[in-house]
């Protein structure tokens, strides 16, 4: 807390605690160039505490200081964000079969170009105070660096201009520094000096979007106008001239979208490269075609390199299902994000994971013990666990749907909106009957029928929830609740405040029907009027939405995951099978034991492979599992030795997974549980 107390009170601290040192990093195997290698900065624990703290602060009020098109360490924002408005507006461009081109800028050395003074002057304008400014200042300008070399500082040196890489206030503070290229976009637009891409009704009504920044990452769009693009030009001097920030047009890329016959010229007059759609934008893809397979490619050469390495390592079965869970399973999640998996794609991850787990090595083929479906379902319904790819996709663009109601504000909801138009409450957009293009909210859209099933309304003042067809009780929608009173009600798409009185606090409900209630409906009447008072409506606020599965009533992938699982495994006790202390290899074998898929000779038989079926123990006939592991006469002897050392008369179950699920109760102190619980893991291995 000293150290606080003299930062808050002088504005500077010990001059020490600000040092840096500085080492170099190979991006590649066998560098041999400088350019091989990235220089990282290693920050002083007690300043990177006080930059983490002053980095929090900053963070809540950074939304507000910057505009929508940057996306970057803004709560609320996220990457994806922007490679969809990106997609949207190239697919709307294209579909008007307007020309125009896109630039994708490199910004030389950003981090390390940042004017000091530029920085203070708009931490000024956006009316931070002069002792914010001074610690600010304090942070960026007393750094003192030495480089390690094998190890050890060498020298000590300042600077005068940039800020670090791996300090907690750099991300924040660089955003700032490309807000002034955003506004200065901006008003270029303004003054007719820039045009971007339109997106929806062409003219006035439509939304025009110039630019999207994500950190260093800039995407410009604009028409092919040859004065626009210079004055583009132009606008990159005046940007450098003032933060430092040069636009290394070398390495930045123009692309046509539609017919740009003067390409060249625009490339020239910009000064960059030439290059076309798709291309890859924060590591997705953009302008690809609706379920390209091609976009797959580099993540399924990612996981099969990353099989390469294992396959050279001898691994249980139990340390596959640990490799995929935590790695395979999570290559393809940024793309599943936000693009639909094609089918051939998703069966050959399944392929690729479902080899590994049953073929580990490669040596030849081996037997999969079980379907693949059921491998991908719960523990507690039987199976592993591992993320059904498919299902998954869905989940994850789920997000969406549920952003959509929720974030009104947000650029890329502005975008989807001035495209597509709102469904009446704005809870989602309305659907679209046009072809697919290279945008990817169609397909997102699509799932919304099955997707509001599992949504929950929770009334404010009503004018956003409907109130026959809305789930917003706790009985579901009225419509399926009393079919009787939605036959005979009069306006079947009324919102909750057309039937909703709110006066003095004193809440009451107002009907309409096109008919006097019969007698024999009267207890109908009275029940449904019970459910309307006893909803809780507050009448009054803004209308809002929850997730039925979750009593936070957010959203969560993993929530709508689940729901979309189907239940068809059979219900195991998992917690004995799997959290028990033994090596997980163990309780991998107990839980092909529990499913009946271990190569007893019986399941030898059943696939085909012809051998004598005998119990090589006892060599009577039959081998089955519930044979091999409980009732064959020599096991038998086994079991009933165990169960004489605690004391106990012990009556067989039928078969394996009936043992387990009665296994496990009451034996006293933990470490006797313990034990307890490993028994049958033990025999079980022990006996194959």
């Amino acid at each position: 807390m000293a150290v606080f107390v003299e930062l808050y009170a002088k504005g500077s601290l010990e001059r020490s605690l600000n040092v840096t040192f500085l080492t170099l990093i190979p991006k590649k195997a066998n560098a041999d160039e400088v350019r091989d290698f990235r220089p990282i900065s290693l920050l002083g624990s007690v300043y990177k505490i006080v930059a983490k703290v002053l980095a929090n602060r900053l963070s809540t009020v950074l939304g507000h200081l910057v505009s929508s098109p940057q996306n970057a360490f803004v709560k609320g924002r996220q990457i994806t964000d922007s490679v969809l408005i990106a997609n949207e507006i190239l697919d709307s461009r294209l579909k008007d079969k307007l020309s125009g081109v896109i630039c994708k800028l490199d910004i030389k050395k950003a981090y390390d170009h940042v004017n000091w003074h530029f920085l203070l002057y708009l931490l000024d304008r956006c009316g931070f105070s002069g002792r914010w400014c001074q610690w600010i200042y304090y942070c960026i300008s007393t750094v003192q660096f030495s480089i390690l070399i094998n190890g050890s500082p060498e020298g000590f040196f300042g600077s005068t201009r940039g800020i670090r890489q791996g300090d907690p206030l750099s991300p924040l503070l660089f955003v700032l520094i490309m807000e002034a290229l955003s506004r200065m976009m901006n008003k270029a637009v303004e003054e007719g000096l820039l045009s971007g891409f339109q997106v929806g009704a062409l003219g006035s009504d439509g939304l025009c979007i110039s630019h999207l920044l994500f950190a260093d990452d800039t995407l410009i769009f604009s028409d092919s106008n040859p004065d626009h693009i210079l004055h583009l030009r132009f606008l990159f001097t005046w940007f450098e001239a003032i933060s430092g920030l040069k636009i290394n047009l070398s390495k930045s890329k123009m692309v046509p979208v539609g017919q740009v016959p003067n390409i060249d010229v625009l490339a020239v007059i910009l000064g960059c490269n030439i290059t076309h759609l798709p291309m890859s934008y924060l590591g997705l893809p953009l302008g690809a075609k609706f379920k390209s397979k091609q976009i797959w490619d580099p993540i399924l050469e990612k996981m099969e390199r990353k099989l390469a390495g294992w396959q050279r390592m001898y691994l249980s079965k139990g340390g596959r299902v640990t490799l995929i869970k935590s790695t395979l399973s999570s290559l393809p999640t940024y793309f599943l994000s936000l693009f639909p998996i094609p089918v051939s794609v998703a069966a050959r991850i399944d392929t690729i994971q479902r080899n590994f787990l049953w073929g580990g090595m490669g040596e030849g083929k081996k037997f999969h013990l079980m379907n693949w479906s059921q491998v991908c379902q719960p523990l507690h319904l039987g199976g592993l666990g591992i993320c059904n790819v498919r299902l998954f996709n869905r989940a994850l663009l789920g997000k969406w749907l549920w952003r959509f109601g929720n974030e009104r504000e947000t650029l890329w909801r502005q975008v989807i909106h001035s495209k597509y138009g709102s469904l009446p409450g704005g809870w989602t957009s309305a659907p679209s009957t046009g072809p697919y293009g290279v945008g990817l909210w169609k397909n997102i859209r699509k799932d919304w029928a099955h997707f509001a099933r599992y949504l929950r309304f929770e009334v404010g003042d009503g004018t956003r929830i409907k109130f026959w067809t809305d789930s917003w009780c706790e009985r579901g929608p009225l419509k399926e609740s009393f079919p009787e009173m939605y036959n005979i009600s009069r306006d079947k798409e009324a919102w909750v405040a057309d039937h909703l009185n709110y006066q003095n606090e004193v809440m009451t409900w107002s009907l309409n029907f096109i008919r006097p209630a019969h007698d024999w409906e009267l207890e109908v009447i009275s029940s449904f009027m019970d459910v309307l008072y006893q909803s809780g409506v507050k009448g009054c606020g803004p209308d809002k939405v929850g997730w039925q599965k979750s009593s936070g009533k957010g959203f969560q992938v993993k929530f709508y995951y689940k729901a979309l699982l189907p239940s068809i495994g059979l219900s195991v006790p998992w917690k004995i099978i799997w959290k028990t202390k033994v090596p997980l290899r163990v309780s991998f074998f107990v839980w092909t034991a529990a499913r009946d898929r271990i190569l007893t000779v019986q399941n030898l038989r059943r696939r085909q492979v012809m051998v004598i079926d005998w119990c090589y123990m006892c060599k009577a006939s039959g081998e089955s599992t519930d044979h091999l592991l409980l009732h064959c006469p020599i096991v038998a002897d086994l079991w009933s030795c165990i169960f004489s050392l605690f004391g106990l008369q012990w009556v067989m179950p039928k078969g394996v997974l009936e043992l387990l699920a009665c296994w496990g109760e009451g034996r006293g102190k933990s470490k006797i549980q313990d034990l307890w619980n490993s028994i049958p893991h033990g025999i079980f291995w022990v006996l194959w």
